[in-house]
């Protein structure tokens, strides 16, 4: 295994990383208070940029080369100033991302690709060249392709995944510490893991959506009685990206088309026409039956979202629930309340 990169958005192209010998590593934060990173960062400033300082700060992490931090929100540019003196040891490397998918947008984020793998190929000290840069792209998508299958056959009905086991293999592949986790196997042990699960067939089918899931909402909404369906979060599905035709020449144009082109996030402002046929796609594919969207605290991106998503909802008749979370795993008691009044209506 090559030295750690750290990442956080899952708008970073990993393949560059791979392909330069190194391993991604995906930043999740941790859980609890963040009383260190507040004396770094204003306090209403989103809780998983703070979670993910603190645990730099604490020296929780594993030793990385260095970091990648898109600059895709207002919270990661402010985290981009902080993390070079108070976070990570290692290099700190940008990457900037539009907000849109278009020509203009695939050949600005292209350009900026190549920047950053020029940067990291310094770091590591080595060249990358178009031939290796292909195979991180065929291997990534051959794991992805695996994970999609591995999903669509649980929105068919065909296996029972539970969400929070989901989420959980989901972590382990992104955080990629062992060959299990980056293995393409992993999906499909997952399949033969599915075998001896709790069969939650009959429950009502919900779509998880909004900012980054806590790993105890889906073990929550199943513990009171529902089925989590479809993960849709920068931690979950979103990652997983969607096919796109391989492009003849430049990997880097290929890249980006693929990273624009994958399920919108909610940061996507120009592109919303684009995110509501994907939540329709979401929901005509997985059956789904109703919505529980987290807002994370003072996330700008994902309170405007939820407003879209509430019309999305009232026009296609399907129930809503919005949580709000401050990523530290507290409120649970309230979240349980809320969950099982709002499992009650199916």
């Amino acid at each position: 295994m090559g030295a750690l990169i750290g990442w956080f958005c899952h708008y970073t192209p990993v393949e560059i990383i791979t392909a330069l010998g190194f391993t991604p590593y995906r930043l999740l934060g941790r859980e609890g208070n963040t009383p260190r990173a507040d004396t770094y960062l204003v306090g209403n400033l989103c809780p998983y940029v703070k979670s993910c300082l603190e645990t730099a700060i604490r020296q929780e992490l594993p030793p990385l080369a260095g970091t990648v931090i898109a600059r895709s929100c207002n919270a990661m540019i402010h985290l981009a100033s902080t993390w070079p003196r108070y976070g990570g040891r290692g290099a700190t490397l940008v990457l900037d991302v539009p907000r849109r998918l278009d020509e203009e947008a695939v050949l600005y984020y292209s350009q900026d690709l190549r920047r950053l793998a020029g940067e990291l190929a310094r770091l590591g000290e080595r060249q990358l060249e178009d031939s290796l840069l292909w195979q991180a792209i065929d291997a990534w998508e051959e794991q992805r392709s695996c994970w999609r299958g591995l999903l669509a056959a649980r929105a068919r009905g065909e296996i029972c995944l539970s969400g929070s086991d989901v989420m959980a293999w989901l972590d382990g592949w992104q955080t990629g510490m062992t060959a299990a986790g980056r293995d393409k196997g992993q999906a499909g042990s997952a399949t033969i893991e599915q075998r001896s699960r709790p069969d939650f067939r009959g429950r009502p089918r919900l779509m998880l959506a909004g900012s980054i899931l806590p790993a105890e909402l889906p073990a929550l909404v199943e513990e009171w009685g529902g089925w989590p369906v479809c993960e849709d979060a920068c931690n979950g599905r979103r990652f997983l990206l969607a096919e796109v035709a391989r492009e003849t020449g430049d990997p880097y144009l290929h890249l980006a088309r693929l990273y624009l082109g994958g399920p919108p996030c909610p940061r996507m402002v120009a592109d919303q026409t684009r995110r509501q046929q994907y939540w329709a796609g979401v929901v005509n594919d997985y059956q789904i039956d109703g919505v529980i969207y987290h807002v994370m605290k003072f996330c700008d991106a994902a309170i405007y979202d939820f407003r879209a998503m509430k019309d999305f909802c009232d026009r296609r008749g399907l129930p809503l629930l919005r949580l709000d979370g401050d990523y530290t795993g507290g409120g649970r008691g309230q979240w349980q309340t809320r969950v099982e009044a709002f499992l009650e209506m199916f």
